[in-house]
């Protein structure tokens, strides 16, 4: 039997595959002034830490509490855009892509 954990990271990735295909495909919203790199559809994003965005932060906040740049948190998160982060969305800070 799954865990409530494993169940949330199962969503995460189903989230972060779809999103990514929409990315690859060139559908979506801008990125909020930071660089994109096009995924290719194959890449999947193995997400091994989440984190939950507090009010007043931002993509590079979260990205330097976590030892990330900007460019690597956006890699990890097809599916946020920077401007329009919001308080209670889930981010992923620590994982790989795999393609």
């Amino acid at each position: 039997m799954a865990t409530p954990r494993a169940d949330r990271r199962a969503v995460v990735a189903a989230v972060l595959l779809v999103v990514a295909a929409a990315a690859a495909a060139g559908v979506g919203a801008g990125t909020g002034g930071a660089a994109r790199v096009p995924l290719p559809l194959a890449v999947r994003v193995h997400c091994t830490g989440l984190h939950v965005v507090r009010p007043g932060e931002t993509c590079a906040s979260v990205a330097r509490a976590a030892g990330l740049t900007v460019g690597q948190l956006t890699l990890l998160n097809p599916n946020v855009t920077c401007a329009a982060m919001f308080h209670g969305q889930w981010v992923c800070v620590r994982g790989s892509a795999i393609g």
